[in-house]
Formats: structure tokens, C-alpha cells, sequence
């Protein structure tokens, strides 16, 4: 998981011959939650125009969040590599442990 976007690079090129291509980058050195991601890919995402959102990898859940919110403009959804709930829910009341972790190294 980056969130940078380079990994899509090749991908977008392919893409844009045909369709014009937004990649949402997440901040690197900053670590939000997915509510707050999602409120960053949302104020992100065209309003003056039908697009089809993809959501791959540990954006898929924003991506199917945002999608049951039924978007005006949206017209798809694809998932990639991705989950739906979370894989390991046995770690999830360690999450709040998250917090302590230092941020500096997410470059």
C-alpha cells in the first residue's frame, strides 16, 4: 500500500487516451483514518461530470463507502485487490494502539 499513485502511472497513461483520469493521492507523512480519508477522496471527486470510481487495494472499503452514499455523478464502481471488511477483525480492538506509532517513517 502506497497512496501515492505512482503504481497506477502506467495504468492512468493507458487510460487517458480515452477517458480523463483523476488518481487521489493520500498524504505520505500523515496517518488518517479511513473516515478521513474518505472525506479527502470525496471533496476530490468531480461534481460537473459521470465518473466511475476504482478502489484498489486499502481503498476499496473508502471507494464502497463513498459508492453506498449513491453519489450524484457516479456511475461505477470497480475494486481491485481489495477487501471488503476487515481480514483480520481479531486485531481490530488493538487499533486505538495505532496511535503511538511515530508517523515520520510512512514516506
Amino acid at each position: 500500500m502506497d497512496g501515492t499513485g505512482e503504481l497506477f502511472a502506467a495504468f492512468a497513461s493507458i487510460m487517458e487516451r480515452e477517458f480523463d483520469t483523476l488518481i487521489i493521492t493520500y498524504p505520505p507523512n500523515i496517518p488518517l483514518s479511513y473516515t478521513a480519508l474518505e472525506s479527502l477522496v470525496r471533496e476530490s471527486l468531480p461534481t460537473d461530470r459521470p465518473f466511475v470510481l476504482l478502489g484498489e487495494s486499502f481503498s476499496g472499503p473508502i471507494a464502497i463507502s463513498l459508492s453506498a452514499r449513491q453519489l450524484p455523478r457516479q456511475v461505477g464502481l470497480v475494486l481491485c485487490s481489495t477487501f471488503a471488511r476487515n481480514p483480520r477483525p481479531i486485531f481490530s480492538h488493538l487499533s486505538f494502539l495505532l496511535g503511538a506509532l511515530p508517523a515520520s517513517g510512512c514516506a
